[in-house]
């Protein structure tokens, strides 16, 4: 057993017993880390450990080789993000993130996921909110593209035809990428243009297009490739997003 400080982000907890939690943390040094936080439920008042999701900190945790729950000492919490639990949108598209995360990553440091992680919360928090739902397509496509699974926008998936300026490909599903139309047919998928694919580039760059057209759209493909390539199983969380950003995108500005 050993004592090891992380810096580590909360994205989920569930009550244990009578007065303890099951908490896990994605961390930098040590990627997804389960622990059990002794005595942590009901506590209140100064000096009280913050264990809210998505806080970030550091983590202080006995790690135990080949086991799968850890046993907390302590959390600092160093930023609260308490501002995503204020905004519907904000917290699905925070939500979403941190469940694609648990659905796919492991133990074993991958600090590049976790530093993409944190900047992703960063930006669901403090950005304006004409630019909110561009900020939650770009969280999710920066997540997918840490993860190693990138669309590919710039060359067809079928015979690695650069796609110029003026190319109308569409979208293989299943290819993970756009075909030329050569290559593609009524089949393949939905119609992709020069402007979408740069759209969904600069996305996954962790950028936020202005003037973004067909976010509905855009969140559709997101969404698709997760279920299809990330994630072993549809994600709850990418379902409610989905009908979040919905009625977000009706409403009159």
């Amino acid at each position: 057993m050993a004592l090891v400080n992380t810096e580590a982000v909360l994205l989920r907890s569930h009550d244990y017993g009578d007065s303890s939690r099951i908490l896990r943390f994605y961390t930098k040094d040590y990627g997804m880390l389960s622990v059990i936080a002794h005595g942590v439920r009901g506590k209140i008042g100064k000096g009280t450990t913050v264990l809210a999701s998505f806080a970030s900190g550091v983590l202080c945790a006995y790690v135990k080789p080949y086991r799968d729950l850890h046993t907390m000492r302590e959390f600092s919490c160093r930023e609260l993000r308490d501002g995503l639990g204020r905004d519907i949108l904000r917290f699905a598209g925070a939500s979403a993130g941190a469940e694609l995360i648990l659905s796919h990553a492991e133990q074993g440091s991958q600090a590049e996921l976790f530093e993409t992680l944190e900047d992703a919360l960063d930006r669901l928090e403090s950005v304006a909110s004409d630019q909110l739902s561009v900020a939650v397509l770009s969280g999710l496509w920066t997540i997918v593209e840490a993860l190693g699974f990138a669309p590919q926008v710039d060359s067809c998936v079928n015979c690695s035809v650069t796609l110029g300026e003026d190319v109308i490909g569409c979208f293989d599903l299943p290819a993970g990428g756009v075909r030329c139309p050569s290559c593609a047919d009524e089949s393949t998928g939905p119609r992709i243009g020069p402007k979408a694919r740069d759209e969904v580039r600069e996305l996954a760059a962790g950028g936020l297009p202005r003037g973004l057209t067909y976010d509905k759209q855009h969140f559709g493909l997101v969404s698709d490739f997760v279920t299809y390539h990330v994630a072993p199983k549809p994600l709850k969380s990418l379902h409610f997003l989905g009908q979040v950003l919905s009625e977000y995108s009706s409403v009159p500005s």
